[in-house]
């Protein structure tokens, strides 16, 4: 339907509880940080024609940061020895044309020397020169974030009549989240791209500060705290049509999310106030190419802030944003709607209409752009929608059965935009004997495109980290590794703003399936996928089109493409004139409808029970998932991209197998969990549209974790388990050639290492299960 691509997930919750289940787990991690608790309690009663069922859950989890992992604590732990230098916290840049190199601090470092926890030194960066920075910076930022969370659920069922029960169901939840990317950044000057004249030097420059954590007021000075509420209620009546196979399912349903985002920024003018006061001094008016003009006082610039005067030029950027939907469904079904000679025919059908909102407003301020190297994304809107689904179960014989289904659907936006769609899907289960299931299906699917590509305003944004131009690494500093070079950490402005005129999603998937289960304790299957996808709406990547606009410019993609069009109308640079000539200026993005996308793959699964006198019962399961074709079209003419093999474009893992070992005896149960992902290209794989043909490129290693856990139940009602996780401590295999921090593919992998849980559940007034 509209919410869904090549079938749906159903999440049943709870209706009938006996007793009070109560349930509390805490952990930690072997290398520091993630220290985590939760506390669930689940119970039921009945009155009557009355049952009621409960949950309430209550959970917390502490952050990890960088500095706590030995892997990337600091730029030490970069595989390139030459780019093991700092975060430029004190830095002076010489901008004039054709200069592009730093300007020594020379003693200055010295005092400041204590900021950072005393990890400022005078630090130098190959083929750009010396500043004052901290190699340990890097680790600042959160890999796991803190987390609040309390969460219930109610649901009511009553008996209103033999036929007829009247339920309703509450679920809600409250969260807060905080996370840190780390310190934040300023640049006088930002309206002249953070260049000016200075006068005393007679060089155009750039000066940056990237405030300590003794500066900003501590370590979670900055952190961005999102705190969410959210809750979904559905009330409705269920039953049968009198004494008829016919039965019924009509309910209201209502889901509502609401963020509230806060985090400490710095204000572009108080700051420029306080620099132009402390560090700059007055502007003694414009060069003949428009740049500002100052006589600076050098040596105030290398001298800390205190935490209230930082506190002064910055404030807190506050946005609340809120989505709901709703709708009314009837659902009707008959298991015996008439006889055929294999049996009886199952029929069901769903009516649903409703409507939804999204709205997503931002701090007027960012709007204006008050706030130095910030903006944000607003919009808002609505959509209302309907749709009728049928669906027959048809034995053909009595070893073959059918499925046929079909749904329409339509949605329309509010100020314009609508689309609508008939969807089908054919089944068939063919079962030779009891122990053999041969399957096979054909279905077609639909997607509305996400309100929020759809609604999203005009605003602009600035990267939350450096980027790389991949031009300028080329042409101006070639030899050097992009992520070395002295460009690969460049800024811009950008623009976004979404589309009413996306096009819905649309796919065809079909599959072929096998079970062979010839015992109870045994069963094996394979199931063989194929699902195209045509106009996926997603955002186009600054990164991907920066690569794209280096290789057009380049000539290593043909220039007359229409990526290589749309890539470089996309992407404007400083004329060749300015002080700094093709430096990054701006960078146009939008959701787009990407034209085709098809995956094709296996999933497979073996289960194996057997029970032995003396040593117990064991359960074996393992699973395995490759994935055969990932291809890819941006636009129409553009050659297909073969994600699986093209590592210019993806990085994703081709295979990946687990697989689990039970042991029950008595009281006791252990179990072994293992897990293997695939090899992946490397960084130097990544970085060239020749992908495996660039130097150093070539592939990483497997990464294979294993999980185990021992229960122990002391009675009926009381059980108490310890679960070590990621039992070797495995942490990412090692990329020599992925010199960018976090100096690993942090798409595929995580450095959380080992934990430890341990789990007590309490069953309070159950019988025995």
């Amino acid at each position: 339907g509209s919410s869904a691509i090549a079938g749906v997930v159903n999440i049943i919750l709870k209706k009938h509880i006996d007793g009070t289940n109560l349930n509390f787990r805490f952990g930690t991690y072997d290398e520091g940080g993630g220290g985590n608790a939760r506390l669930q309690l689940t119970g039921g009663k009945t009155f009557g024609n009355l049952d009621l069922t409960y949950g309430l859950q209550f959970s917390k989890q502490d952050p990890i940061y960088g500095y706590q992992r030995d892997r990337m604590d600091s730029t030490e732990d970069n595989p390139n020895p030459n780019a093991r230098y700092g975060t430029r916290n004190f830095l002076r840049y010489d901008a004039s044309l054709n200069r592009n190199s730093y300007i020594d601090p020379g003693a200055a470092c010295d005092g400041i020397a204590n900021l950072d926890s005393g990890t400022i030194i005078r630090e130098f960066r190959p083929n750009q020169g010396y500043y004052c920075g901290s190699r340990s910076d890097v680790g600042l930022s959160t890999i796991m974030n803190k987390k609040r969370d309390v969460s219930g659920y109610l649901n009511a069922n009553y008996a209103l009549n033999d036929t007829t029960d009247l339920y309703a169901t509450v679920l809600v939840g409250h969260n807060k989240a905080e996370s840190s990317s780390g310190l934040q950044a300023y640049q006088p000057a930002y309206d002249y791209n953070s260049v000016f004249y200075n006068q005393n030097s007679g060089l155009y420059e750039t000066w940056q500060r990237i405030f300590t954590r003794e500066e900003a007021g501590g370590l979670n000075a900055n952190n961005s705290t999102t705190t969410s509420d959210s809750y979904n209620i559905a009330i409705g009546a269920k039953g049968a049509f009198g004494a008829s196979n016919w039965n019924y399912d009509a309910f209201y349903n209502r889901s509502q999310y609401k963020v509230e985002d806060s985090q400490l920024w710095i204000l572009k003018a108080a700051a420029d106030r306080f620099f132009e006061g402390r560090v700059l001094g007055p502007q003694l008016g414009f060069t003949s190419d428009d740049y500002p003009i100052y006589a600076p006082n050098e040596a105030a610039f290398y001298r800390p802030i205190t935490p209230s005067e930082y506190r002064g030029i910055s404030d807190f950027i506050r946005s609340d944003s809120e989505a709901w939907t709703q709708n009314v469904n009837v659902q009707v079904n008959n298991s015996e709607l008439f006889n055929l000679p294999a049996g009886p025919v199952g029929f069901a059908a769903v009516l649903q209409a409703g409507n939804q909102s999204w709205e997503n407003p931002v701090d007027p301020r960012l709007s204006n752009g008050d706030f130095w190297g910030r903006t944000g994304t607003q919009g808002a809107g609505k959509r209302s929608s309907q749709a009728l689904g049928v669906e027959f179960r048809v034995p053909i014989l009595s070893t073959l059965t059918s499925s046929l289904s079909g749904r329409y659907d339509h949605y329309s936006n509010k100020g314009g935009g609508s689309d609508s769609d008939f969807t089908y899907k054919v089944g068939l289960e063919f079962r030779p004997v009891e122990s053999l299931l041969l399957r096979a299906n054909y279905a077609t699917a639909f997607k509305a495109p996400d309100m929020g590509y759809t609604f999203a305003g005009e605003a602009g944004f600035f990267p939350s980290a450096g980027v790389i131009d991949y031009y300028r690494c080329a042409t101006e500093d070639p030899g050097v590794p992009p992520e070395q070079c002295v460009f690969s950490e460049e800024n811009f402005f950008g623009r976004r703003a979404g589309s009413k005129e996306l096009k819905s999603i649309t796919a065809k998937s079909w599959g072929l399936g096998v079970v062979w289960a010839p015992s109870a304790d045994f069963d094996v299957s394979a199931d063989y996928y194929s699902v195209k996808i045509d106009d996926e709406v997603n955002d186009l990547s600054v990164d991907t089109l920066l690569r794209t606009e280096s290789a057009c410019r380049l000539g290593q993609l043909d220039p007359a493409s229409p990526t290589c069009a749309d890539a470089l109308s996309r992407i404007t640079r400083l004329p060749v004139n300015s002080p700094t000539p093709n430096q990054l200026d701006e960078i146009r993005i939008n959701p787009i409808n990407i034209s085709k996308e098809e995956v094709r793959g296996i999933i497979s699964k073996l289960n194996y029970r057997w029970e032995t006198e003396q040593w117990g019962k064991f359960a074996l399961n393992a699973t395995y998932n490759v994935s055969l074709k990932h291809e890819s079209q941006q636009y129409p003419g553009d050659p297909t991209i073969d994600l699986l093999n093209d590592p210019f474009y993806s990085s994703e893992f081709r295979n990946v197998g687990s697989g689990s070992l039970t042991w029950m005896t008595g009281p006791w149960t252990a179990t072994v969990y293992g897990i293997r992902y695939g090899s992946t290209p490397n960084y130097a794989a990544q970085l060239s549209p020749d992908g495996y043909a660039a130097a150093n490129a070539g592939k990483v290693g497997a990464w294979v974790k294993f999980n185990t856990s021992v229960s122990y139940d002391f009675s009926d009602d009381v059980t108490v388990s310890f679960t070590v996780n990621n039992l070797a401590n495995k942490m990412p295999p090692r990329d020599r050639t992925w010199t960018d921090y976090p100096y690993y593919n942090n798409f595929n992998y995580n450095p959380y290492g080992r934990s430890f849980l341990l789990e007590l559940n309490w069953r309070l007034g159950a019988s025995t299960q």
